[in-house]
């Protein structure tokens, strides 16, 4: 069994590890963007002064570097299945081939339904972190940042990776796509996201009820009360459309970033410890406001 789990575990980091140059060249192409007058969202703001880019640049060196750890969960459920039907031989076919409802569909429709299909299912998981009290704080730590940028692409806690890209990566594969779809992809998911936070106020004109550009995205990123319950798309800002989320009023653009909770400070180590600690807390003041109350606490 834990030799099924390496071996899957390296076949899955094979698909992400050949993202680092599409990344870097993102970075460069909209670093250097921001900075022409008249493209930056923010005027003024550079990612190199951002006050949170020490705990942006911790993300970025350990999630880009050992982040595929983060899918371990994901993928012993995965391995659990396999190994009691397949051998290694077996997992080297089930990765190179895929198996499933989708195998048998050809390369490029493989490739289409993958974009389609996860986004959707991306979209309505966004949704739930947004939504759900025992998954916003673990998504509140991507909301922090109080100055979007490229950076705060890498901003993510690693149970919010398990349990969104990670997962529908696992149920892409399970279906069938392919492994090399997955690949040839990924880049091209890592250069979005480098897009989307960059600090440009690019809207594509009547593309942005299609393609979620950084205009979108950053007004996702503003206050609730603001559009930042809105716009949840990672890819396809028609899904927005269709569902009622989308966010794009003429002629402004965004300025108020961040979470309104003093406690979710910059720092990597506290920012992974904030969701439990937000969620003991909850439980303390639950449990007195229960005995106050003469009623048993919630659970």
């Amino acid at each position: 069994m834990f030799d099924s789990v390496i071996h899957v575990f390296l076949k899955i980091w094979e698909i992400y590890s050949g993202h680092m140059p599409y990344i870097v060249g993102s970075i460069l192409v909209f670093t250097t963007l921001a900075m022409v007058p008249g493209l930056a969202s923010s005027p003024g703001k550079v990612w190199w002064r951002n006050p949170g880019l020490a705990t942006d640049a911790v993300y970025f060196l350990l999630h880009s570097f050992v982040g595929g750890y983060f899918r371990i969960p994901v993928m012993i459920v995965v391995v659990f299945v396999l190994s009691r039907t397949m051998n290694t031989a077996e997992i080297d076919d089930y990765f190179l081939n895929g198996r499933g409802p989708l195998s048998t569909l050809p390369f490029w429709v493989q490739v289409a339904v993958y974009l389609l299909l996860s986004d959707f299912l991306l979209y309505w998981i966004h949704r739930a972190f947004h939504h759900s009290t025992v998954m916003w704080p673990f998504h509140a730590i991507h909301h922090s940042a109080k100055e979007v940028d490229w950076t705060t692409a890498v901003r993510f806690h690693p149970v919010n990776v398990m349990l969104q890209s990670s997962l529908v990566m696992g149920l892409m594969i399970s279906l069938g796509i392919k492994p090399e779809v997955i690949a040839l992809v990924a880049p091209i998911d890592a250069c979005i996201a480098v897009w989307q936070h960059s600090n440009t106020k690019w809207t594509l004109g009547p593309l942005k009820y299609v393609i979620a550009t950084p205009v979108f995205h950053r007004w996702h990123h503003t206050h609730p009360d603001e559009g930042g319950d809105m716009n949840f798309a990672p890819t396809f800002a028609f899904w927005d459309y269709i569902f009622g989320t989308f966010y794009m009023p003429e002629g402004k653009l965004p300025e108020h970033f961040g979470v309104e909770d003093e406690e979710l400070v910059e720092g990597y180590a506290s920012q992974l410890a904030y969701p439990f600690a937000h969620y003991l807390k909850r439980q303390r003041a639950d449990r007195a406001e229960a005995a106050g109350q003469g009623r048993p606490p919630s659970t």
